[in-house]
């Protein structure tokens, strides 16, 4: 079952060195430090897909860490644009000209909890 696409946002502090470039990039990150959360996480995967090996990966934890480290001028962070809105907007963090397509997420639910009572209605009320 599909749920609304997830814009991502490359942010990073607002003084970092490519704050303010018109556009970036994979190769403009090369030697940049990507702050991450574990590897299954999604924005992990989608930093491994836009990004390869152009960056170092630092495990900071959640998405509020991730934040508050690039807040920080720790790194960068791909991160849900929701997440970093409200810093965006303050202008704690900026956000770094680099296309990331958003990610689409899906919920899924395995076939032997089925019949688990009011799951499906679950599944399908926090789609709608």
């Amino acid at each position: 079952m599909d749920v609304e696409p997830v814009p991502l946002a490359l942010v990073a502090a607002p003084d970092h060195r490519l704050a303010g470039a018109p556009s970036l990039a994979a190769g403009d990150l090369r030697g940049e430090r990507l702050l991450v959360n574990v590897p299954a996480c999604s924005f992990w995967m989608a930093g491994e897909r836009l990004l390869g090996s152009a960056v170092e990966r630092v495990r900071a934890g959640s998405v509020t860490v991730m934040a508050s480290w690039a807040e920080q001028g720790l790194g960068i962070a791909l991160l849900p644009e929701f997440a970093v809105r409200d810093r965006l907007a303050a202008g704690t963090l900026a956000r770094l000209a680099f296309d990331a397509p958003g990610l689409e997420l899906r919920l899924v639910w395995r076939a032997d909890r089925e019949g688990v009572p009011g799951m499906r209605e679950v599944l399908y009320a926090a789609v709608a």
